[in-house]
Formats: structure tokens, C-alpha cells, sequence
């Protein structure tokens, strides 16, 4: 079975039901066809119905009624699920076609959870082939030598790193002339390049035994560069310091943001109102933003509005004050508070529990802190008023 970015089709399929969210879905009958083809490919359908998902592999393109069909190659489909290659660039370069109802594109990733590719075993061999990249000339100008590893147990084997005139190759199987022998179990090889287990507790313990040019053999480490995991190459290290960043500074907010928050603080939504145009700006600015002339009426609005606007969010921002990140999946929404119209709406977050009943249209209030303060986290969220 063909693997592309580390996954295969199938696995992709196989991991549909157990990465379905039923929130994300309510209300949603459809029936998606895959038409996935190349080395690895096939036929698959895709039933979301009442709140539950089925994911059947067919033997043939006879896919029946279907709401939308999605139709690539095995690759294209793999780097699209896996974030290594963009849909909508495949969309429009033709690597991805779509029939039938091409909204559903856009609903599927609410349907679902990311898909992760499985994490590929680290093996023995997978090191051993990873010997000429990491081989350093410099170290022993003009050596000839035979390094030999009889790797034991499961995942074991028998190479042979020939270094010769400044290069490192691998051979299978042993060298009769062996300049040193490297004999250890697989899973003891792997633990010691990977620095989970220590070379001398190893060599004292019986587990590691070297034959041969024990010269030589004490100089391996510095001949071949470190082992690195591979996902340690692939992915960047993330170092989370929970903590509120504190500067030596102050920073004016001004009058009128001032008379916003002093409104927070007494549970109302203030907005100040342009004197040619009339629109509301939320929050208020001196400034508007269309006509560039200086607002300075000011109305209350709200506390409730309609939602104008609804997004599911997936990519967990972190918060610029405190570098805390968001659970995901959350909402947005854009809300038209009472006592605005058109395109007056005022940005803020959805309650979690809303997210996947909360549709445009819908009442929403706001949640308020125990102990207003004047702050931009005075409301928390909005929620359903039902």
C-alpha cells in the first residue's frame, strides 16, 4: 500500500468514524462518494445522517445517490487531509474536482476532528541507513575501515558501514573483515542512539559488546554526527510558560475607548456615533472610519443583538497578554446589537456549549463578569437567549 506524508488513504478512511464530531454535524444528511485514484487509492462513501457517521469502502466507482463527490489522486488527497498541500489550490489547479453540492467541502472539516498520520515505529535499519549523512571525513582523515552491527531480537539485523575514501556506505550482512563488531540487541541499539539507554550501563550490564579495534571503536561517537528523531527535525519545540507578561510601561487608552470601558463596568455597551454619516462604531474610535471626521455622541446599544455572523475556529491563537491558547474547535461571532443596523456589529466570543446549536439569526446575550472592572474581559461571552 503506497504511503504519502506519512499516511496511507485507507488509514484516512479508517479514522472517519472515530474522528467524528456529532455537534459539528446536527441537522446534516448528506452522503459523500471518493473517487480517489493511483497506487493506493480506491472507492470509498461517506453517510452523515442523524447525528452518527458511516464510512463504507466500495469495490468499484458504484456509488448510488450522492450529495457531493470528491475526485483526486491518491496523493493530492493525502497532502490535502494531512495540511501539506492547500485544497483550495488544488481545487482551482484541477487536482481536485468536485460534483454536486460544493458546499459540503466547507462543512466537512466541522464534521470531523484533524486527522493525525500514525506515528511510524523507529526501527533499527531506520538508524543504520541514516550512517552516511551523519559520517564526518574530517575526523579521521583517509580511514579505511569496516564497522559491523549484529543487531539481535525483533526489528534486528546484520549491516556493515564501509568507510572508504572519505565516504560511508551500507552493505548488508557482515564483513568478513571486520575492523569493529558491534553486537546488541535491536531494541538496546535503538534506546542507546536515541540516548534512552547509557553506553557504559549497557557495556558494564553485558548488553553491549564490541569486538575488535577497541581503539577505533572508542572514537564511533565523534566519526558520525548524533542521531536526531526525525520528528524533532520535522516539528519545532513548544515551550509553554504560563505567566502574565508585565512591562514597565503605561498605556493610555484615551477618552473615548475610556468611556467604553467606564461603561463595561456598569454592565452597558457603549458606542459612539458618527455626525455625518450616523453609524456606530463598536468599539467606539475618535475617529470614523468612513467619513474621517470626529465622533463625539455616544449611545448605549445592546446588551443583546442578533448574530450577523458565526465562525468555527480551529487554530488555537494564543492569547497576546498571557500566551494561554484556546481549546478548539471555538466561535466567533459578529453580533448586530440592538439599536445598530447594517454592518454595526460588534465582535466577541460564542459560550462552548453554543457552538454547534448557534446558527446567523440567533438571539444572543451577554455574559458578564461577577465583578465588572472596566476591562475588555468585563463580558466573557455571549450566549443563547432563549
Amino acid at each position: 500500500m503506497a504511503e504519502y506524508f506519512g499516511t496511507t488513504v485507507d488509514h484516512i478512511f479508517e479514522t472517519q468514524t472515530e474522528r467524528f464530531r456529532p455537534e459539528g454535524a446536527q441537522g446534516m444528511d448528506v452522503v459523500v462518494a471518493y473517487d480517489i485514484s493511483g497506487d493506493g487509492g480506491g472507492c470509498w462513501k461517506l453517510t452523515v445522517k442523524d447525528g452518527a457517521c458511516q464510512t463504507d469502502k466500495l469495490g468499484g466507482p458504484d456509488f448510488g445517490a450522492f450529495t457531493a463527490k470528491m475526485i483526486a489522486d491518491a496523493e493530492t488527497f493525502a497532502g490535502i487531509t494531512v495540511g501539506k498541500i492547500d485544497g483550495m489550490e488544488a481545487f482551482q489547479t484541477g487536482k481536485l474536482k468536485v460534483e454536486g453540492d460544493m458546499s459540503i467541502l466547507m462543512k466537512l472539516p466541522m464534521m470531523f476532528t484533524k486527522y493525525v498520520p500514525p506515528k511510524k515505529a523507529l526501527t533499527a535499519g531506520d538508524i543504520i541507513g541514516t550512517m552516511p549523512e551523519r559520517f564526518r571525513p574530517e575526523v579521521i582523515p583517509g580511514l579505511d575501515a569496516r564497522f559491523c552491527y549484529d543487531l539481535g531480537g525483533d526489528g534486528g539485523g546484520q549491516w556493515t558501514a564501509v568507510v572508504k575514501d572519505g565516504k560511508c556506505t551500507i552493505k548488508e550482512g557482515l564483513a568478513a573483515d571486520a575492523t569493529v563488531t558491534n553486537i546488541v540487541s535491536a531494541k538496546d541499539y535503538v534506546d542507546l542512539m536515541t540516548g534512552k539507554l547509557d553506553p557504559l550501563v549497557a557495556f558494564g550490564a553485558g548488553r553491549l559488546r564490541l569486538t575488535g579495534d577497541m581503539e577505533l571503536a572508542q572514537k564511533l561517537p565523534k566519526l558520525f554526527a548524533k542521531f536526531t528523531l526525525p520528528e524533532a527535525e520535522a516539528q519545532e519545540e513548544l515551550i509553554v510558560l504560563k505567566k502574565v507578561i508585565s512591562v514597565d510601561m503605561k498605556y493610555s487608552t484615551g477618552p473615548v475607548m475610556g468611556k467604553f470601558l467606564a461603561g463595561l463596568r456598569e454592565k452597558k455597551i457603549i458606542a459612539n456615533v458618527c455626525p455625518e454619516c450616523g453609524r456606530k462604531q463598536l468599539p467606539p474610535r475618535e475617529i470614523c472610519a468612513v467619513c474621517r471626521c470626529r465622533a463625539g455622541e455616544f449611545v448605549e446599544v445592546g446588551p443583546e443583538g442578533t448574530i450577523n455572523l458565526i465562525e468555527h475556529v480551529y487554530y488555537a491563537s494564543p492569547d497576546p497578554l498571557t500566551g494561554e491558547t484556546r481549546e478548539t474547535p471555538y466561535g466567533t461571532i459578529h453580533i448586530l446589537l440592538d439599536g445598530c443596523q447594517g454592518k454595526e456589529t460588534f465582535w466577541h466570543f460564542l459560550k462552548d456549549s453554543d457552538l454547534g446549536r448557534a446558527s446567523k439569526g440567533d438571539r444572543v446575550r451577554p455574559v458578564w463578569a461577577d465583578k465588572p472592572e472596566g476591562r475588555v474581559r468585563d463580558i466573557k461571552y455571549f450566549e443563547l437567549a432563549d
